[in-house]
């Protein structure tokens, strides 16, 4: 199987868990391929291999190379029809014409100013516990959260972390009128499991490993 083939594979999924909840969401790709630069060193080889319609999240903190990394991605989704979001860096989002920012949990209360300096950016955070997700209200400057870690991950963050699973998802997205998406150990072959979880969509790391 090709890359391609994979990838779409995931996207197709991914779209269908989202359609079946009733929960897809226009604003946003129902896939995203999360960067790190550990698992993912060179993401731009992952990008090339991404059906239309996907989303790429870069997470470079404090990489080399960070802005120029950055514009190489944000060509490649100029060129294949790509969302990018840049992590937590509105500043560097702003200077490669990225589509938005992705904002840590504990970065969550950065999103209303971000929406007033940045109005055109979509923005997206990590939510990993209740309370956290419990305080999004109706009005909340966030377009998506991403919940996590719905499986066992190799993520730094979803250590000594109980996995959600598919029912712990179901039980989270009923808790905000915001759009959730599932993130963490979610792969080609769990995928499938999350059908009817009320997720808007899926992130994913170790899924696209070439």
């Amino acid at each position: 199987m090709t890359y391609k083939t994979r990838f779409q594979y995931l996207f197709d999924k991914a779209r269908d868990i989202a359609q079946a909840s009733g929960a897809l969401n226009p604003q946003l790709p129902p896939l995203f391929f999360f960067t790190d630069p550990k698992r993912t060193p060179h993401p731009e080889d992952i990008a090339i291999h991404l059906p239309t319609g996907c989303g790429v999240i870069y997470r470079h903190f404090g990489e080399g190379h960070a802005l120029q990394r950055a514009r190489l991605l944000r060509k490649i989704a100029e060129d294949n029809g790509l969302t990018l979001l840049i992590g937590e860096d509105d500043a560097m989002a702003h200077e490669v014409e990225a589509h938005g920012v992705h904002l840590r949990q504990a970065s969550q209360n950065r999103a209303r100013d971000l929406r007033i300096k940045h109005p055109h950016l979509k923005l997206t955070a990590a939510c990993h516990d209740m309370d956290s997700l419990r305080g999004l209200d109706g009005d909340s400057a966030l377009d998506a959260v991403f919940i996590s870690p719905v499986f066992a991950s190799h993520s730094p963050s979803a250590a000594n972390v109980e996995p959600l699973g598919a029912k712990g998802v179901r039980d989270w997205t009923t808790l905000t009128g915001r759009p959730v998406y599932g993130l963490g150990g979610i792969t080609y072959d769990n995928i499938a499991s999350l059908h009817d979880s009320g997720l808007s969509g899926i992130g994913a790391i170790d899924a696209f490993h070439l």
